[in-house]
Order: C-alpha cells, then sequence, then structure tokens
C-alpha cells in the first residue's frame, strides 16, 4: 500500500467555498484536489493500492482530516478539479458535527472524514508502513530501498511548519525527487511512477 500525507494550512475546514472560485474562496483546496488526481488516476484506470490523507488546517474549525481508501473507494474520481472539490465540501458537511478527535465517519465507501491531527495520522500511519518526507534536501529516491507499505508526507504550496519537521525528525526519512521545490501533484506522480517501475522493472 502507498499512503501519501498531504497537509494543507489554509484550506478551508468548512463547506463555505465555491466551486466556481476554488483558487480564491477555498484556501487552496485547489491544490488538494489536482494531488489526490494525481495519487489515484492513471490515464485508463484507477490505483486501487493508494491511500490519501488530506489534512485541512485552515478556517473556521481545523483540523480536519478526509481519507480516501483506494481498494474500498466507490465514488469516482474525474480529472476536473470541481467534482474532486463536491467530494472534499461534502466529506466536510459530514464532518460537521464531530467532536472526538478518533472518531471517523464514513462518507462514502472508502471516503472518511475525522478531526484526527497531523500527529495522530503520522502516528497511525508508523503502525503499518515506512515513513519518508518527501523534501527538497532528501536523499534521491532512486538510492533508497523502499519496502511494500510505505507513506510520504508533504506539505502543500506552503510546505511544513518547523515544528512539523521537528516532529518528523527521527520518525520520518528525508527523501528527495530532486532540489527545486515541485508541485505537490507532480511529486506524488512522480512518486508513482517511479514506484511502478521498482514492480515492473524493464
Amino acid at each position: 500500500m502507498r499512503t501519501f500525507i498531504i497537509k494543507a494550512n489554509e484550506a478551508h475546514t468548512r463547506a463555505d467555498f465555491k466551486l466556481s472560485d476554488l483558487p480564491g474562496t477555498s484556501g487552496r483546496i485547489d491544490v488538494l484536489c489536482r494531488f489526490l488526481n494525481s495519487a489515484f488516476l492513471l490515464s485508463h484506470g484507477f490505483r486501487k493500492n493508494v491511500r490519501v490523507w488530506l489534512l485541512l488546517y485552515g478556517p473556521p474549525n481545523p483540523p480536519k482530516a478526509i481519507r480516501f481508501e483506494g481498494p474500498k473507494l466507490r465514488v469516482r474520481l474525474n480529472p476536473d478539479e470541481r467534482s474532486t472539490a463536491k467530494l472534499i465540501m461534502r466529506a466536510l458537511k459530514a464532518g460537521e458535527g464531530l467532536r472526538e478527535p478518533g472518531k471517523e465517519v464514513e462518507v462514502y465507501p472508502g471516503l472518511y472524514v475525522s478531526n484526527r491531527t497531523f500527529e495522530d495520522v503520522v502516528r497511525l500511519t508508523l503502525k503499518g508502513s515506512a515513513l519518508y518526507y518527501l523534501h527538497e534536501e532528501g536523499r534521491p529516491v532512486s538510492e533508497v530501498s523502499f519496502p511494500p507499505n510505505v507513506a510520504f508526507v508533504l506539505g502543500d504550496h506552503r510546505g511544513l511548519s518547523g515544528e512539523d519537521e521537528a516532529f518528523l525528525n527521527g520518525i520520518a526519512e528525508r527523501v528527495s525527487v530532486g532540489r527545486k521545490s515541485y508541485l505537490a501533484s507532480h511529486v506524488v506522480a512522480y512518486v508513482n511512477i517511479f514506484l511502478d517501475s521498482l514492480e515492473n522493472p524493464p
């Protein structure tokens, strides 16, 4: 299983944004939509071996954790951002009444929402996967021997805070797809393609 965890520092935690203006009204949920599509979609298929955690930390009620579980997911992900944003909006509406941090609500089969924090999700992921932090200054992915169950943490366009990075020190190895700062959606696409090449060598 491949797990991708992205922390979105400004993404709205209430379904109060406009689908017609995601960049301007949602705290950049459009970034998360592109990330999801790159994590799951193939040209003519869908990756079942992927799990994605969207960790929303914007106003008004952070945090909100939205989990897309590839093997169980029954809702359709389309390439357009608007339809993907509708799924995020539906998850936020379903999570409005949540009070307990550990309680998770199933919105649709394979789509869940909770109030879990960044730290909660990382600790939960560590129970079954080797953890890597995608960072420009990390070890090149081509030099890493990845186990079957892997998890990758990365930030949105703002990156992770110093506090987040301090939390990851000692529990996540820094790995890199290059020395430049790339779009999160491009990074996850690259990682998927690289891991595919390991499973199906020429």
